[in-house]
């Protein structure tokens, strides 16, 4: 009997959530037909793209640099030229956070290497954990859409409407299920603190249809 094919997470598209090698060039330098189509006006994403890293280091004291590991383990520079350089993200930032990046293109900086510029503070954003937590977290979500029978997330314990057994969703990420308040406390307590951040941040990228572009997306 054959496998059943794996759902495809999210964050695991390599097309709409690329590493850096994969990002577009800027416009002005190379039009990319992956990324744009030709329109009367010009040229306009055919589908929506975001860069997710996670940040191994800030630098800048003028200006706001992250240091930033991509899904294939390249570190790539994040130059924040927005108009208050950065720093309104400052509190934000931390070591071993993820950073996601709107329509990220490949730029040339001064000193003549290639990162990726933000102008926009509404095309950044920082989640606070891990990109392993967050790329796991997609990978949960795009399993329960798939139809697994929903189970307690800490005893196990499997939905049953035939013997009333009902889950309910933590409040917080609205996508791991408890039979109640003990089992949600002795899961709290073992570890889905720090997922539940996690899925509280991958929801915004599962909520959005990635492969139409109608209008711009934001933060």
């Amino acid at each position: 009997m054959p496998k059943s094919k794996k759902p495809q997470s999210v964050l695991r598209n390599s097309f709409n959530f690329p590493t850096f090698s994969g990002l577009p060039d800027e416009p002005e330098n190379e039009i990319d037909l992956e990324y744009y189509d030709d329109c009367r006006f010009g040229f306009k994403p055919s589908q929506h793209w975001c860069f997710v890293g996670e940040i191994v280091d800030s630098i800048g004291l003028v200006r706001v640099l992250l240091r930033v590991k991509d899904k294939d383990g390249q570190v790539v520079t994040i130059g924040l030229y927005t108009d208050d350089r950065g720093q309104a993200l400052v509190p934000q930032i931390k070591e071993g956070y993820t950073v996601a990046v709107l329509y990220g293109e490949q730029h040339r900086f001064l000193d003549m290497t290639v990162g990726i510029r933000v102008e926009d503070t509404s095309n950044i954003k920082i989640i606070p954990c891990s990109l392993e937590q967050l790329l796991k977290a997609s990978d949960d979500v795009a399993t329960l859409r798939k139809g697994q029978p929903r189970r307690c997330g800490s005893c196990g314990k499997e939905e049953n409407a035939s013997e009333n057994t009902h889950l309910r969703l933590c409040s917080r990420c609205r996508h791991t299920p408890y039979c109640g308040e003990d089992c949600q406390k002795k899961a709290w307590v073992a570890g889905h603190k720090v997922d539940c951040k996690a899925l509280v941040g991958v929801r915004w990228f599962t909520e959005r249809n990635w492969r139409t572009f109608h209008d711009w997306f934001s933060f």
